[in-house]
């Protein structure tokens, strides 16, 4: 393993000479030892605030990230466009760079690569986490380690986890772990083949040790989303504590840690999910706060996103205990009713009559008006059709996305009735905030873009 590490450090070093992408000069030494970054994945400014709406409302307490004292907001623009997807943002906040849509940690020639903070800490010694509840070679977690072309090539990007010699990496299991054909070579074997301890069961985790590369998931692919997270599956805080524990050492470490499934639920205008997501997403912040405590002058935390999803707005609706009370009926993810739907199409008699019981036994949904009714008739005449025989329109793709329509029509109602709008099935161009505390914060404030919080974090780094 120390050939492997000298290996990478050259590699480093080579890469930069040839290619010219010089990182940001690290600062004087007295920074912080211990650096957390949080990176809610489609977490607006609208995100937090229905997130906190709902946790005071449900007597779990209010949101502790928002609380930090220094507070900032960026811009997530990529290098020729407005409206980002993860490749690009997370490549600006990892590196410091811009690039496209698609590309990670590259120019938008794909010429260039750039180094992240995560490959410098690496580097100077210090202990290097990735923590998602993603799959671990999604498009964030796979930008602080890897570099591609395509953030679709998720075999090449996995290949490249182990090569990166970080120290942990916990959450999500890895994506087509077998290529797109499903005949290479087993990414687990490949990561177990270059040192790491693979831990993929609940009796195998207690096993890690520190100074150990462990990779570490007790998933076939992302985690649960929180709402359906099953009694005993671990959640993304305990992952975060886990490498903590792992990580924890006199040189210092630093860890990136992604609420990727609230992503997941906004593109699917799923509210009740979604905070359940952002509330987990704080949890785990909740696990870096209690190590600071002991240890408040040498630790950063960075709490931010790497952009919106949804289109989301709060349109004065009801208050906090109502709002709770809506949300709260939904009994599931609303990917949970799109097997339902399914079930309900398979069998080829149901109705929408004999329908609407299931849909107030899932979101609550009761009296409706005539304009839900008619709109949930014809999402619900759409659903009922095979998949191949739906015209998908401009007018379809509108009212619908590329979802189940009853479910995104469904989810929909129960967000308007709780005061929320979705106007999107994709990312916005819209600035979403950075929260901070710690040595170093002070470079957290103020109008940001995203590639200051990538320069600032290597700037940063002792």
């Amino acid at each position: 393993m120390k050939r492997l590490g000298r290996l990478l450090r050259v590699t480093t070093l080579v890469a930069l000479l040839l290619l010219s992408v010089v990182p940001p000069i690290a600062g004087a030494s007295g920074g912080p030892r211990y650096i957390f970054l949080f990176i809610g994945d489609g977490m607006g400014e609208p995100q937090v605030i229905a997130s906190d709406l709902y946790c005071r409302a449900s007597g779990r307490g209010e949101l502790a990230f928002p609380s930090m004292p220094v507070r900032g907001s960026i811009t997530t623009g990529t290098a020729k466009g407005a409206v980002t997807d993860s490749a690009a943002a997370g490549t600006a906040l990892a590196s410091g760079y811009k690039t496209e849509n698609g590309i990670l940690n590259m120019d938008p020639t794909r010429t260039k690569r750039f180094v992240t903070v995560a490959m410098v800490a690496r580097d100077r010694g210090m202990r290097v986490g990735i923590v998602t509840s993603s799959f671990m070679n999604d498009s964030t977690p796979a930008a602080f380690y890897a570099w591609s072309p395509s953030r679709t090539d998720l075999y090449d990007i996995g290949k490249q986890l182990p090569e990166s010699g970080f120290d942990y990496f916990g959450g999500g299991g890895l994506s087509r772990r077998k290529g797109r054909k499903g005949d290479q070579k087993d990414l687990y074997e490949i990561a177990a083949a270059r040192g790491y301890k693979v831990l993929r069961t609940a009796k195998e985790i207690p096993s890690a040790r520190p100074g150990e590369k462990v990779l570490v998931t007790g998933s076939a692919g992302a985690l649960h989303y929180e709402i359906d997270r099953p009694k005993g599956a671990l959640s993304l805080a305990d992952y975060t504590r886990l490498g903590i524990v792992l990580l924890d050492c006199s040189e210092g470490f630093f860890m990136m840690v992604e609420g990727g499934k609230i992503d997941w639920a906004c593109h699917r205008s799923d509210t009740a999910a979604m905070v359940h997501d952002v509330a987990a997403f704080d949890d785990a912040v909740r696990e870096a706060l209690a190590f600071a405590r002991d240890r408040p002058d040498e630790t950063l935390i960075v709490v931010t996103a790497d952009h919106e999803t949804g289109g989301m707005s709060l349109v004065g609706g009801p208050g906090g205990e109502m709002f709770h009370a809506i949300l709260s009926r939904q009994r599931g993810s609303n990917e949970v009713f799109d097997v339902k739907v399914a079930e309900m199409r398979k069998g080829g008699r149901a109705s929408f009559e004999s329908m609407l019981p299931l849909l107030t036994d899932f979101f609550g949904l009761e009296n409706l008006s005539s304009d839900e009714t008619e709109e949930l008739k014809a999402a619900f005449a759409q659903s009922m059709k095979p998949k191949s025989g739906r015209t998908r329109d401009k007018e379809y793709n509108r009212l619908y996305g590329p979802y189940e329509p009853l479910t995104m029509v469904a989810s929909r109602a129960l967000a308007r009735r709780a005061g929320v709008r979705w106007t999107s099935y994709g990312h916005s161009g819209a600035s979403v905030p950075v929260y901070s505390v710690g040595p170093g914060s002070e470079q957290f404030s103020g109008e940001l873009d995203n590639t200051d919080i990538g320069r600032a974090l290597i700037h940063l780094l002792p």
